[in-house]
């Protein structure tokens, strides 16, 4: 059997220290599930290797799997044009949408309303300019709506959250469309303690989310 190309997950990097132990845990879940692949983790901002510094320390074939969740400057131009000229690299497809990150928001909803039936249920993401973004957070909106059986609005911490969290009918669980702690969680968690609502943990380390990112891994792979 040929050896399968490595794997380099790349992240965004916070500031957040929680944020990135969760990264880091998340990476080190994806490589228990495959030990036969080289993993590593790089990262577009703040935190260190760079995406660059890992492609120039590379010399095996190797893909790319964005560990985002929607389309961005990063998705668009930023990881294409790192890559550009360096014929070793595939770039896999982002994580979002898809039924298997709706099944994660299911999983940390459960914990968060406890045994309150909630009435209604929104999906807050991190926002983007880009038309492409909010298609994909409106979708995976309506995956989750599907599976809760009941519609379910979208926000984006752009938005005025009291607000809207405060207009729904309650009580209100809020589904984290984010994969780690850091400021947003924090300013989404503050927002919806004003408004009565509870918040459902980000994605974090979950096996859904490993099982996506080795899709996409295997897809780009062929």
């Amino acid at each position: 059997m040929p050896d399968m190309p490595a794997l380099l997950v790349v992240a965004h990097g916070t500031r957040s220290e929680a944020g990135a132990r969760t990264t880091a845990d998340i990476v080190s879940a994806v490589a228990a599930a495959r030990p036969d692949v080289e993993v590593s983790l790089c990262f577009l901002d703040v935190a260190e290797p760079t995406l660059a510094d890992a492609l120039a320390a590379m010399r095996t074939p190797t893909v790319v799997v964005p560990l985002l969740l929607s389309t961005g400057y990063h998705v668009l131009a930023d990881i294409p044009g790192a890559v550009a000229g360096t014929p070793l690299v595939r770039v896999a497809r982002h994580l979002g949408p898809d039924p298997m990150l709706v099944g994660a928001l299911l999983d940390r909803l459960v914990p968060a309303r406890g045994d309150v039936a909630s009435s209604s249920t929104v999906l807050v993401g991190a926002g983007s300019t880009r038309p492409e973004a909010a298609d994909e957070l409106a979708r995976t909106a309506e995956l989750l709506g599907a599976r809760l059986g009941r519609s379910v609005p979208v926000l984006t911490m752009g938005d005025d959250l009291v607000a809207a969290i405060g207009a729904l009918p309650p009580p209100v669980e809020v589904a984290t469309y984010l994969l780690a702690e850091g400021q947003f969680v924090s300013t989404l968690r503050a927002a919806a303690s004003r408004s009565g609502s509870v918040v459902a943990d980000p994605i974090g380390v979950h096996p859904a989310l490993v099982s996506l990112v080795w899709s996409r891994y295997d897809d780009a792979a062929g």
